[in-house]
């Protein structure tokens, strides 16, 4: 009886080794095709001060500034003027995707788990978006060159060029799991969310502008596998706004603003802000490619799968041996 148990415990467990459906694949996003496009937009507000970049042994010819449309206005003032300045980055963007995961593709039980993702949505580079800023706040006045400033309740806003947006990545922070739907052998759909941390950073007048965004990462698609390969397909939109308030001293900068009143010039002025508030507005289509390799077993599980499997052979022949 004692010999029977073993016999049969023996072939469950040699049996385990050979039904196990889960295979464990390590991926790499194909791009192109995978890539990102839609719309994404980046909105910066500010409080703080500006002053001309005029100063009296080093820079006697600089811009100086006065708060008010009229008055005195001596030789050598120049006077700090309160404003807000806001920036609003964004537009259309079509970029490459690339990066690497692992997933576990479990045929047994219809489940994916993913580890270790990281994405890069700007593979082939930086984004370039255009920039406008909104001036508000007092009213002000220039000299070198002369001009006025007439700050309405709204403020002015004029545009700046572009900027880059020089990192945008999904990086996996916790679980990421989904479900299979069967749609043929060795085939199926799937969907899943995965934890990850979103980065987005851009340079503006000098100043860099990022943020971490922690999120649920949405993936649905395809699923083949092909023995020792296997092949991810995934098309899903992600939209969402989302702002955040870090009270930042920004470093002071010098930046050349546009004359309003006569246009034409530039003021060149020092500006010194706190960065109070940045928001993300995101509209994008996610697409994405991925080629898995199968990752072989650890040669120690194999070893004892094998030796599990001859041994319960070797109870097999005994047991069909006549008494």
């Amino acid at each position: 009886m004692k010999g029977s148990r073993l016999f049969f415990g023996l072939i469950g467990a040699a049996g385990a080794f050979s039904l196990v459906h889960a295979q464990l694949y390590d991926f790499n996003v194909v791009a192109p095709p995978s890539g990102i496009s839609g719309n994404l937009a980046i909105n910066a507000r500010t409080q703080g001060t500006i002053v001309g970049n005029y100063d009296q042994n080093t820079n006697p010819n600089g811009t100086r500034t006065k708060p008010g449309l009229f008055g005195s206005f001596g030789p050598t003032e120049n006077v700090p003027v309160n404003i807000s300045l806001g920036a609003a980055i964004g537009g259309a963007i079509n970029r490459q995707a690339g990066g690497t995961f692992r997933a576990t593709v479990n045929g047994s039980n219809n489940t994916i788990t993913f580890e270790n993702l990281s994405l890069n949505f700007l593979a082939n580079g930086p984004a370039v978006l255009p920039v406008t800023l909104t001036i508000a706040g007092e009213s002000f006045r220039t000299r070198n060159p002369d001009s006025v400033y007439v700050l309405p309740g709204q403020g002015i806003s004029f545009p700046i060029g572009s900027v880059n947006l020089s990192q945008f990545t999904a990086v996996q922070t916790g679980v990421g799991a989904g479900v299979l739907t069967p749609t043929g052998p060795s085939q199926y759909n799937f969907t899943a969310g995965v934890s990850v941390d979103l980065t987005l950073a851009a340079d503006l007048l000098g100043n860099p502008l990022g943020q971490t965004i922690p999120f649920v990462l949405p993936l649905q698609g395809q699923v083949v596998v092909n023995g020792t390969n296997a092949l991810i397909t995934s098309l899903q939109q992600i939209n969402f706004s989302q702002s955040f308030n870090p009270n930042l001293d920004l470093p002071p900068f010098e930046f050349g603003l546009p004359t309003i009143l006569p246009p034409g010039n530039t003021a060149n002025l020092i500006f010194d802000l706190t960065l109070e508030e940045i928001g993300f507005d995101v509209d994008l289509d996610i697409n994405l490619r991925a080629e898995g390799t199968l990752v072989p077993e650890p040669a120690s599980l194999m070893a004892l799968g094998l030796g599990l499997a001859a041994l319960a052979r070797g109870c097999m022949r005994r047991h069909a041996a006549p008494l």
